[in-house]
């Protein structure tokens, strides 16, 4: 019996027609369908709620009516049946009767042994003694007389020496000359010279790429252009009739198209690289490092050697971009 309805991707969330075995937009296989549960017990069954055994034909407990598809077991009653789920369990032919738990024996706790009892706690001491250590006695220490003065107790009539003053030295050294710094002048103008080379030579491939694009060449991304637009795909395009090719890609089992009308307008063709669904034709435009193409809410983007898929602002893909000559 085949599928009616549209099923939906369990990677990229994207609904597929009922006849697509694969998604369309990242290739995952579909799900396969989930048996229904069976309409009654396949053997005999145990309520989870009052524990009693049913046959297989009942589909509902004998006892409390719990149906046979109940997940959640009650709490058993330790006591045991009781007299009129035994009756009604005996009135059944071929039902078994429960069979009843003992209580487990209660755990008695041992008396002590009149060893321990005998022992006495350890007193522990509540204060410590605190060892004290003698006080010093700090002695000042005496102070250093001037070794040009005399003592307090010098006798009267002493008249110290004058210091002799520091002889004045026949030759003195050339004063220090200031060292010459290795200044790194022109290391700092090549420096400049260098970034300045740099920053012209980037402008000039920017504008060799850009005049490229409308010329044939190459852009930053890799892709190279042929002289005319595959027939096939330009016929899929608004107004194809004479368009040519601007870049081409492939990636693991897609291939991408920028083909431009004569009207000057470009437009993004995705396939697949084995042809098994029609492609997709979309208005696409020129970026500063790439390509954009929309289909919404879908939103492709190319650039550094990548696609990355939109949907509705929201990434939900990427793959890796392979430039080629021609998708043919």
């Amino acid at each position: 019996m085949a599928a009616t309805a549209n099923w939906r991707c369990g990677d990229c969330d994207t609904f597929n027609a009922p006849e697509k075995r694969v998604c369309t937009i990242c290739g995952s296989a579909r799900p396969a369908a989930k048996r229904p549960a069976p309409a009654r017990p396949v053997a005999d069954w145990r309520c989870p709620k009052c524990d009693t055994n049913n046959v297989r034909d009942d589909r509902t407990c004998l006892v409390c009516g719990t149906p046979w598809k109940a997940t959640k077991p009650a709490v058993k009653n330790p006591a045991g049946p009781s007299s009129g789920k035994s009756a009604a369990v005996s009135a059944k032919p071929g039902a078994k009767k429960p069979t009843p738990k003992k209580p487990a024996p209660k755990k008695t706790t041992p008396p002590p042994s009149p060893s321990s009892a005998a022992k006495a706690p350890r007193s522990t001491p509540t204060t410590a003694t605190k060892r004290t250590s003698p006080t010093r006695t700090a002695h000042p220490r005496p102070r250093p007389e001037s070794l040009f003065h005399p003592p307090p107790t010098a006798p009267s009539g002493y008249t110290p020496t004058a210091p002799r003053p520091a002889p004045t030295p026949r030759w003195s050294p050339p004063p220090a000359r200031p060292k010459k710094s290795n200044g790194c002048a022109g290391c700092l103008i090549a420096l400049v010279v260098g970034i300045v080379l740099l920053l012209a030579a980037q402008t000039i491939i920017k504008t060799i790429g850009s005049h490229s694009d409308a010329s044939g060449g190459s852009d930053q991304n890799g892709g190279s252009t042929a002289a005319s637009c595959p027939a096939r795909i330009a016929e899929e395009l608004p107004s194809g009739d004479g368009a040519e090719l601007v870049r081409a890609y492939r990636t693991g089992n897609k291939q991408i198209t920028l083909c431009r009308t004569a009207a000057g307008k470009l437009y993004y063709y995705g396939e697949f690289s084995d042809h098994r669904e029609d492609g997709i034709a979309m208005a696409a435009e020129r970026t500063k490092d790439g390509y954009k193409a929309s289909n919404p809410p879908y939103r492709y983007e190319i650039h550094d050697g990548v696609v990355t898929i939109y949907e509705s602002g929201r990434r939900i893909g990427q793959e890796t971009v392979t430039p080629e000559p021609s998708p043919e």
